[in-house]
């Protein structure tokens, strides 16, 4: 099948004003991301559409200036099936600022019909038969990375061309069970339940950060705020520059000094950017241990 990019505002209204014409008022939706894996941030790769008949792609990255998007995303009489749809919602609020309008989340059904396991692909194997092709070479891809590969394309199409086929197949296994009530009900509160914010308190986030003692948590977070200025003037992942790892096993050590701490900083630092950043832990630290006196 014909995959169609949609590379301006006027396309993607045109695309909306021909889904409304024909009665075409549900989509299968899916989102590729980038989460401080390859660069500093948060970014919307891809968008992933398919509609019944036609498969669509949006590049927010290469079209940064297509705003029309967001008709897709708020549109509340266009029903968008996703699969475990909070952390691409929370992405969008984040991004955008804008919440995705009636959404059909399968995971809930899955969870409610007790899968072996939640994954999408381990579902679409379990009832289609369809193996993933490339899911390893694709599990860590770099969605930054332009143009995007015809191969890249097709692997992130590939689950949101099953999506209305899975919903069928769910619904009627709920269904059966009597299951069906409990899912509108579980799939409601993923539409109405509060929205994770993705810059709120990050650092509490980091494994080990709810064993550390309160002084040691202050120093934590002021080491991580540190890094994460350093990361974004650097643009690359803030474990790049130093891993949650050893921020935490320093703010557990009783070392004063930062220069102990200069050779884990990561290679691709620029050399002024780690000398900054020694310098702000060094006045950290000060400040911390001059608290502990």
């Amino acid at each position: 099948m014909h995959i169609h990019e949609l590379t301006t505002n006027q396309e993607i209204g045109e695309y909306v004003n021909e889904l409304e014409k024909s009665g075409q008022n549900i989509i299968a939706l899916d989102l590729e991301g980038e989460f401080n894996l390859h660069c500093y941030g948060e970014h919307l790769c891809l968008v992933q559409i398919f509609d019944g008949t036609r498969e669509v792609i949006i590049d927010p990255i290469a079209h940064p200036e297509l705003t029309m998007m967001n008709e897709i995303f708020t549109k509340r009489n266009l029903l968008k099936i996703m699969y475990d749809a909070s952390s691409d919602a929370a992405l969008i609020q984040h991004l955008f600022g804008v919440r995705i309008a009636s959404i059909l989340d399968l995971r809930p059904a899955v969870s409610l019909l007790e899968y072996s396991s939640q994954s999408l692909s381990f579902v679409l194997e379990k009832e289609f038969s369809i193996t993933p092709v490339n899911k390893k070479k694709f599990q860590q891809h770099n969605w930054m990375r332009r143009p995007i590969s015809t191969e890249a394309i097709e692997y992130a199409m590939n689950d949101v061309r099953m999506l209305f086929e899975l919903k069928d197949r769910l619904l009627g296994k709920l269904i059966d069970k009597s299951l069906l009530d409990q899912y509108i009900l579980q799939n409601l509160y993923v539409q109405n339940g509060e929205i994770k914010n993705m810059q709120k308190d990050k650092y509490k986030k980091a494994k080990g950060f709810n064993r550390l003692r309160t002084e040691q948590k202050k120093l934590f977070k002021a080491l991580f705020i540190a890094r994460e200025k350093v990361a974004k003037e650097a643009n690359i992942p803030p474990n790049s520059v130093l891993p949650n790892k050893i921020l935490m096993e320093f703010c557990q050590s009783r070392n004063s000094g930062a220069s102990s701490i200069g050779s884990s900083v990561g290679k691709r630092v620029p050399v002024n950017l780690k000398n900054e950043l020694l310098h702000d832990f060094t006045n950290i630290l000060q400040e911390h241990f001059q608290r502990s006196i």
